[in-house]
């Protein structure tokens, strides 16, 4: 999949708190529209 810019990215290869090799950043309920799709698959997979 293609990564937005200003809404996810790959943090495989940066220092990072938590878990996970993608960051979503949400700043609206418009984001959390868009970001509901990986929430959901990663709640799925694990």
């Amino acid at each position: 999949e293609v990564l937005v810019e200003d809404f996810v990215r790959d943090v495989r290869t940066v220092g990072h708190w938590g878990t996970g090799d993608l960051e979503i950043i949400i700043q609206s309920k418009e984001d959390y529209e868009k970001a509901k799709i990986y929430l959901d698959r990663a709640y799925e997979k694990n």
